[in-house]
């Protein structure tokens, strides 16, 4: 018997994220700055729903649900990884280091240009200074960002093997690891909402007549 842990939102965000991060990097590599934004401002409005998420969602998609003290980090390895609802201990602060780097590439690249076409719509708000340093900053976090990901991805593979399938949780957000057990879950439309009311601000605010 299967038991859902996740909510249809988190399951979104979690292939979302991977999908606009890799046509992030492919537009950024051929130059198409007008699509590259786009992809960035969807990110960026995923993101914001994440966090909101994480405050008042699901209980699962919560903070307070997987963020644990380095104490219970400690015992749940000692445990040999004992399936939990949702991210696992380790696995919170991972995903609160992807969200921290996340959102430092997000909020730089509104700062970026490449001096030829491109140009981030808070770039004239600063001085060319940090705007050089931010610029700077979102090509160097992509690489931290990327290396992030990889690791993230290599300890899911490695505890699915050695404990709970977590690929096929993150997929299909139920386990078949854990006795049944009673979720709060929320409707997964209102992150859905916020997302793209971001996007539509975002849109109307930065990118004009792009779409």
């Amino acid at each position: 018997m299967h038991t859902k842990i996740w909510d249809n939102f988190t399951r979104i965000y979690h292939m979302s994220q991977l999908i606009l991060l890799a046509l992030l990097w492919y537009s950024g590599e051929q130059g198409d700055f007008d699509n590259h934004f786009i992809y960035g401002y969807l990110l960026l409005s995923l993101l914001i729903a994440r966090i909101s998420w994480g405050i008042f969602g699901s209980e699962t998609s919560k903070f307070s649900h997987f963020l644990k003290s380095p104490i219970a980090v400690w015992h749940w390895l000692k445990k040999v990884h004992t399936p939990v609802a949702g991210h696992n201990p380790v696995a919170g602060y991972m995903v609160v280091a992807l969200i921290i780097l996340l959102s430092i590439q997000l909020f730089s690249g509104l700062f970026a240009t490449d001096d030829v076409l491109a140009e981030g719509p808070l770039l004239y708000y600063v001085s060319d200074d940090l705007a050089e340093s931010l610029d700077s900053l979102h090509r160097r976090n992509f690489d931290w960002l990327l290396a992030l990901i990889a690791l993230h991805a290599i300890a899911a593979f490695l505890h699915s093997f050695k404990a709970d399938n977590v690929v096929r949780t993150i997929l299909t957000g139920k386990s078949k690891e854990l006795p049944p057990t009673a979720i709060q879950f929320k409707s997964s439309l209102i992150p859905l909402a916020i997302w793209f009311c971001m996007f539509g601000l975002f849109a109307y605010l930065w990118l004009g007549d792009t779409l």
